[in-house]
């Protein structure tokens, strides 16, 4: 029988730590002990990329820098970098379950000056890191907006706003030292980064690490390198990335990322893509590419039209670009959203396996051109009860009427027919419900299947991680807490694993 597996999705920022926000200190050791003695075998996080205003993992200021908000404070304790003293009175919030992104990030600034103030700058490894010359132009990037009060690029002073050399060479002369403190996060960031992804190697858990398909419209390269967008002479973006009406939302959705120039990129064999890649396929085991089919086509809106609706669907680089870049990458087709015949066969055609995520359709009739049921999923699939974007499936289950939830019995009911899944004539509880969907997961064709540890906690809609379209300030916020990772939990999963021949049995 051929091996499958399971995995778990869950961003760093949403471990326990007394830091205010999740990071990559001991709780993240523990939980990559937690989820192999589960019998997973992989562990997806989200985006690891800086951010801009609305804290979201997809809203990047940069393909290549990294947040430093997930640097572990307790760490930099144990080199000495950080003493007791250095933490007395700082406020990291005081809600345990939701991070304050205002007051972490002003704690963990503080804590991280002191750290620099300590940090040898004549080390060598540092010295060699500074060479990075992606790592060296996000730095300069953030040293300049920080001088022009964090605002975003096109409301610089005049003359930062249009990059050039000059600007280049003001900045290396006048503030060197603050280039020098994000050059020191950084490589605090990617130490730390490496050394606990070799840990979770040495568990034979990989990581999959999730590309963003867009940057920002404030990222640091549409400030150094428009040409790689779709601009005017003004280095004006005309269209921007949103998506058309559908039965989630009859207006459509203007996201507002910059749509990239393919035909530009295309002259230099796409080499920026490229190197994006290289530096993912570096720092994880497994490469999810967000927004997938924006490869075949994507959404584009006027940048001035307000109406979605004024939309058309604009060609991406397509297969020739997708096989340049898969070879030896683990590529994971992701974010593909509801699509027409020809992206089914774009994905079909690249031959990468493809996520399905169970929540959004087994509430809704939605007409998709692929299938949603754990009886009728293909193996080459990452099969999700639900992803970051979703809501719970308890909160899901409290929403329905009764109506409704006799006729999801029914389709649980059938499914378990056929798929030689066990069946409770008894009236299910809605915990009954949503583990006999989890069970359902396990048992399909699915090579891959991965669950949210919301769903696995029976969590309701306050464990939400995210609303899309929505700047809510709980989005991107929950945590979980150390006692939760229990012995209970584990036991059941570690036997659904067994029972569906998808343990990780790597030692």
């Amino acid at each position: 029988m051929k091996q499958k597996e399971s995995g778990v999705i869950m961003h760093i920022t949403s471990l326990p730590s007394k830091y205010g926000i999740g990071g990559m200190g001991k709780e993240a050791y523990k939980f990559i002990d937690y989820i192999k003695e589960c019998g997973f075998s992989y562990w997806e996080i989200l985006p690891l990329e800086d951010v801009g205003f609305s804290n979201s993992p997809f809203q990047v200021i940069t393909a290549f820098g990294f947040n430093p908000l997930l640097i572990d404070i307790d760490s930099l304790i144990e080199e000495d970098l950080v003493n007791s003293r250095d933490l007395q009175s700082l406020d990291f919030g005081d809600n345990p379950r939701k991070v304050d992104f205002e007051k972490v990030t002003y704690a963990k600034d503080f804590v991280f000056k002191k750290a620099f103030k300590r940090f040898d700058l004549e080390n060598e490894e540092f010295i060699e890191f500074k060479k990075d010359s992606q790592i060296f132009k996000y730095c300069l990037f953030k040293t300049i907006k920080i001088n022009n009060d964090n605002k975003a690029w096109f409301d610089y002073s005049l003359e930062d706003r249009y990059y050039d050399e000059e600007v280049k060479i003001h900045y290396l002369k006048h503030h060197s030292k603050e280039i020098e403190y994000q050059l020191f996060l950084q490589f605090i960031f990617i130490k730390q980064w490496n050394k606990l992804h070799q840990y979770a190697k040495s568990k034979n858990i990989e990581i999959i690490g999730d590309v963003p398909h867009f940057l920002g419209y404030d990222s640091d390269e549409m400030y150094f390198n428009p040409e790689l967008f779709m601009v005017d002479k003004r280095n004006l973006v005309t269209y921007v990335a949103g998506y058309p009406a559908d039965n989630f939302n009859s207006r459509g959705q203007k996201w507002g990322y910059p749509l990239y120039d393919w035909e530009y990129m295309k002259t230099n064999n796409y080499k920026w893509w490229k190197k994006r890649i290289y530096r993912a396929s570096h720092i994880y085991d497994r490469i999810k590419l967000n927004h997938f089919r924006g490869f075949k086509e994507v959404y584009a809106i006027p940048f001035r039209s307000k109406n979605p609706k004024k939309g058309f669907f604009m060609d991406g680089p397509g297969i020739e670009f997708i096989n340049m870049i898969k070879e030896d990458n683990n590529l994971i087709a992701s974010g593909l959203g509801n699509y027409s015949l020809k992206v089914r066969e774009f994905i079909n055609d690249s031959l990468i396996p493809y996520n399905i995520t169970l929540i959004p359709t087994l509430f809704d009739n939605v007409e998709e051109i692929r299938k949603v049921l754990p009886s009728e999923i293909d193996e080459n699939t990452y099969f999700y009860l639900g992803n970051h974007d979703n809501t719970p499936i308890k909160a899901k289950l409290e929403e329905i009427d009764e109506t409704l939830k006799l006729g999801l019995l029914n389709k649980i009911k059938n499914e378990c027919k056929k798929l030689n899944v066990p069946y409770l004539e008894d009236a299910f509880s809605n915990y009954d419900i949503a583990f006999k969907l989890i069970e359902l997961i396990f048992a399909s064709k699915a090579d891959h299947v991965s669950f949210t540890f919301q769903d696995l906690f029976f969590k309701g809609k306050e464990a939400r991680m995210n609303r899309p379209s929505t700047l809510l300030e709980d989005n991107w916020t929950y945590r979980f807490l150390p006692f939760e990772f229990n012995n209970d939990l584990k036991n059941k999963i570690f036997s659904l694993n067994e029972k569906y021949n998808r343990l990780n049995n790597k030692k």
